[in-house]
């Protein structure tokens, strides 16, 4: 039988009705391929993330082990230099006490052969005779020699101890200091960014303010301290006289007054000829140093009441103020000291610590 012009419409429909079913099943068949593939990737992705986790774990372990290593290392070798340094104090300290006692064994036969000659010469004077002139004259003829030796004082030496890491340490309590012009004597010249001080030589012509020291060569910093760990690094080049530290913000500043124990926590440089020393106040107390410091670190720690000096150069520390209780604000304080008639012009700088090292 031929086919008529137009097909059916039930087959028409159904034929129609196949082409869909078949382009849906072929997209279910693409969004299935899609999602295993996805899935597929996310398991390889899935196990690569517990491969690196794996990793991790292993690495971090070996790095704990690593770095306890290493702060073992670092313990052991602090340890053997800490050691170190008490074996050097330890000989500077018999050396010293060596010294002072051969010294006052030498000062007291001195002592005795002065007395002696004493003696023997008012047991001659007692006699008004020639021969006695002539006994006396030979006595003093015979402790020339004494005579013209000068009882000296023993000088001991201390040699500062290197700490490792300090200035590393220290540093990361770096401070910005600025110095205050309104406590600025009249004789002292500041930087134009309130860095450095020198002694300039000539009065200026600056108002008398309760702040401002009137006598002292003295300059505080603008940072005033309640609270907080707080560093900072000056240089003291090749000056013969220098005075840097930390006070009470109340601290005197007319006359010059020692000041009260308390209010002042400062170090001292002093250089006379060959002679070099270092001084702390107050109260004042010295000792003489090997060599010259250049640059001074000043450290505060103040809820523990801390504060100590450092020699930057060597990394060594200076001095150690015993524990104190702060319940005043503290500020830094810088003298450049007197010219000493031309050798002790130079200026006293407050480093940049920007840069941490």
């Amino acid at each position: 039988m031929g086919k008529t012009g137009n097909e059916e419409p039930w087959k028409v429909a159904k034929l129609e009705s196949d082409r869909k079913k078949t382009r849906k099943k072929e997209k279910l068949q693409e969004i299935l391929n899609i999602l295993r593939k996805k899935k597929k990737e996310t398991q390889i992705t899935l196990t690569h993330e517990k491969e690196r986790v794996i990793l991790c774990k292993e690495e971090t372990k070996t790095c704990k082990l690593v770095v306890g290593s290493e702060y073992a290392k670092m313990h052991q070798f602090l340890k053997e230099e800490e050691q170190l340094q008490l074996q050097l104090l330890e000989m500077e300290e018999r050396d010293n006490l060596k010294k002072l006692r051969d010294n006052e064994i030498k000062l007291t036969q001195q002592m005795r052969s002065l007395s002696k000659m004493i003696e023997q010469t008012e047991s001659a004077c007692k006699n008004s005779t020639i021969e006695s002139f002539e006994d006396v004259r030979g006595i003093l003829e015979r402790s020339e020699p004494l005579l013209l030796q000068c009882p000296e004082a023993t000088t001991t030496e201390l040699t500062l101890c290197r700490i490792t890491g300090m200035r590393q340490m220290l540093r990361k309590f770096s401070t910005d200091i600025t110095l205050d012009p309104a406590t600025a004597n009249a004789y002292l010249v500041l930087s134009e960014d309130l860095k450095s001080v020198k002694h300039g030589g000539i009065r200026q012509q600056l108002p008398d303010n309760p702040e401002r020291f009137d006598q002292s060569a003295t300059v505080l910093g603008a940072q005033l301290f309640t609270c907080g760990r707080h560093y900072w690094e000056v240089e003291v080049g090749n000056k013969t006289e220098w005075e840097v530290g930390i006070c009470k913000d109340s601290v005197s500043r007319k006359g010059n007054l020692p000041k009260p124990p308390g209010d002042l926590f400062s170090l001292i440089g002093l250089k006379i000829g060959d002679d070099y020393s270092l001084w702390v106040s107050s109260p004042l107390k010295g000792q003489h140093v090997r060599e010259p410091v250049h640059k001074v670190g000043v450290f505060l720690d103040y809820e523990s009441g801390h504060i100590a000096f450092y020699n930057v150069a060597n990394e060594s520390l200076i001095y150690s103020f015993p524990p104190a209780s702060f319940q005043e604000a503290l500020r830094p304080i810088f003298s450049p000291c007197l010219p000493n008639e031309g050798t002790n012009t130079g200026p006293l700088t407050i480093c940049s610590l920007n840069n941490h090292v």
